[in-house]
Formats: structure tokens, sequence, C-alpha cells
């Protein structure tokens, strides 16, 4: 099971694969959709699904570009119907998911996808030793750390959850005093810096969007994903021809599937090459890593700055914001 990227685009990434594994591509987007969404799908735990959770709307885009792809290469598309049931039908485009903030946070780190292109290269050296000349095959996957550790998990609406209403939903039951004192500083509007490790820091900046009201905008470093939209079109399609062995859909799948397309992104990831005006409309403003910046007008929201390099003790400051005053 494997999505491959060798680019941050996706239609790039599709172009670039082999008829094989361009093929295979279509039919595994879609084991990972059902694993991520459907309640007792197998492989849940799998890196490859692991990195696409809360992300379903970009991953059925990624597959979408697959079928656009294989089409264009002159074979028939039947896939294509049973992704877009994930989004209610509807088509996502990378420019537009990009454009909103629906982007993994991975997407556009060069070691994740150096590592796809050494693992292609690997698989058919003949083929992509012309495609990508110069990368090493011997390069591991580089699997990113899943923003989130488990799908689905939101709290569908837009109020403030309490701090153990919010740890509740993610499972979390080991919050310190330290961890709980940010929370309850963030929920009336201070901004706090905190230094611990990266998958507290992950753990740490859900709970502080649940505990604030409305979305929360997380920003990382690195340049923004520049993705084109793909040049061919839609595949021409009657009725998904659904394999003969693949699991129908149940009532509580179904039921899942339009829960996932029917609920907003309570996240909103972007990556910020330097700084960034914070939009008004922000509960909470999440800084993942030291290089970020704030420009402009200091928003309304409280920001939490998550520093994960140096000592990974627990140590947090806290200021006022205009929410607070």
């Amino acid at each position: 099971m494997q999505t491959f990227v060798p680019y941050a685009d996706f239609a790039a990434s599709a172009a670039v694969l082999d008829g094989r594994r361009l093929g295979k591509q279509r039919v595994e987007t879609l084991q990972i959709l059902r694993a991520l969404v459907w309640p007792d799908y197998g492989w849940k735990h799998h890196p490859a699904v692991g990195m696409w959770r809360g992300f379903t709307r970009a991953l059925v885009g990624y597959g979408t570009a697959m079928c656009r792809e294989w089409a264009a290469r002159g074979h028939t598309d039947s896939t294509l119907p049973m992704l877009l049931e994930f989004t209610g039908g509807e088509v996502p485009e990378q420019p537009a998911l990009a454009a909103t903030g629906e982007l993994p946070p991975w997407l556009g780190e060069e070691a994740v996808h150096l590592t796809h292109r050494s693992a292609l290269l690997r698989k058919d050296p003949s083929y992509y030793g012309r495609v990508f000349p110069g990368v090493p095959d011997d390069l591991p996957y580089l699997w990113p750390r899943p923003a989130f550790p488990r799908w689905p998990v939101r709290r569908t609406h837009e109020e403030a959850l309490t701090i153990d209403e919010a740890a509740g939903l993610l499972g979390v039951t080991d919050l310190s005093e330290d961890e709980r004192r940010v929370l309850a500083g963030l929920r009336i509007g201070y901004s706090s810096t905190v230094c611990t490790t990266p998958q507290r820091a992950g753990l740490l900046g859900l709970l502080a969007g649940w505990c604030t009201p409305g979305r929360t905008l997380w920003l990382l470093p690195g340049d923004p994903v520049q993705a084109e939209r793909s040049p061919h079109p839609l595949p021409d399609w009657s009725e998904p021809v659904r394999p003969g062995t693949a699991r129908p859909a149940g009532p509580r799948e179904i039921a899942a599937t339009r829960d996932e397309w029917a609920n907003d992104p309570e996240f909103v990831f972007r990556r910020v090459s330097e700084s960034f005006g914070a939009p008004g409309d922000a509960g909470l403003v999440v800084l993942d890593g030291g290089a970020v910046e704030l420009r402009g007008p200091r928003t309304s929201a409280p920001v939490l700055r998550l520093v994960t390099e140096g000592p990974h003790s627990f140590v947090h400051r806290t200021a006022a914001t205009a929410a607070s005053r």
C-alpha cells in the first residue's frame, strides 16, 4: 500500500509514473480512503494511511490526478466516481486545496519526495533511471509524522471545548499541569510559546485548537506548494465498475463517508517561507517552528508557538493578545 508522490504537484507525479504503477495508484488511493474513513476497514495504522489522516479531500485530489492521467493515456477508468463519493461528488483541484489550506503539511518537503523518487528507481531502474537522473536508489522511505493520531476525529462545531473534553476527544490521559496551564491561558486569549517534543507539540496544537472557538490556522516553515491543475479532462464514466472482490459499503460505511464530506476542516495548514498575515476568522494561530512569524496588525486570536528544537523539557512563556485585553 503506497501513494507515490515524487513531486509535490499531483499532476506532475502522475505524469512521470510508469503505466503499471499509475494504474495501481487509483486502486491504492481508494483503499487508503476506506482505511481512513470506514470504521472497520484494515490498514489504519499503516504509515501510508497515517500520512493522509485529516486530508481526505487532498487524497481524493491526488487520486483524481491519477485517473486523469490514466484516461489521457488511452485507458478506461471507472475508479473516479468511487473516489468522489468521499467528497460528495466534488472534484478537488490541487491549486484550490492549496489556497484553502487543505493540503497535508508534509507536501512540499523535498526530503519526502526524494525518497519516493528513490523508491520508484528501485522498482524499475531502466524506466526511472531516465526520469530521475542522479537520484540515489538506496534511500528508505521517509514517512511523515501524521498530523492526527487517528481519523476521523473532530468536534463537529465551532464552539470551544473544555480541556477535559478536548483531551477525551483525542484520547489523551496524561496532560501535565504545565500543559493544562497553557491550554487554560489560550482559552481566555493568552498566547504561549512552548518547547517540547515533536510528538507532544502536535498533540498540544490539536488540543489547543479544540479548546478555542472557530478554525485553527497552523503555519509551518517551508515554501508554499506550487501546483498546476491537471491539463487532462476528467474521464468519462456512467456507473463505477466495482471489482467483484471489493468489500461493499454497508450502512455504517455510507454514514461515515457522508460525514467525511459534510464536515469542513477544523484545522487549516499552510507552509510559509518567512511570514504570514493571520486572517481575522482564525480562532487560534499555531506557529510550528521558530522561523515562522506573523506580519501586519496583531491578530486578535491567541498564538501558540511550538518549538521542538533544543532541549525537550517542557518550557513555556505567556503573553497577552488583543483578545485578552
